[in-house]
């Protein structure tokens, strides 16, 4: 298990601007593989988009509640969820 990033007190960060590649194998020319991310966030993503159309996500949020709006409604995580 990964211990959680450390959150920055001083500098706001956004899910897109917080994640980064820890693994990853596989080939994007034939499509297949995987990636392993993790991400720290403290702000909200308020006029912003993500989209995902390479493949599936599993978000899992290690400390505070996590509210993703999406195509089929709004999910609210917490910890061990």
């Amino acid at each position: 298990r990964w211990s959680p990033l450390a959150i920055p007190e001083d500098t706001p960060l956004t899910f897109l601007q917080g994640i980064a590649t820890v693994a990853k194998t596989g080939n994007e020319c034939t499509k297949e593989g995987l990636a392993i991310h993790t991400y720290v966030c403290n702000k909200s993503m308020i006029d912003t988009c993500f989209s995902d159309s390479d493949g599936d996500l599993l978000i899992v949020p290690q400390i505070g509640n996590l509210l993703i709006t999406t195509e089929f409604g709004k999910i609210e995580l917490e910890p061990n969820e």
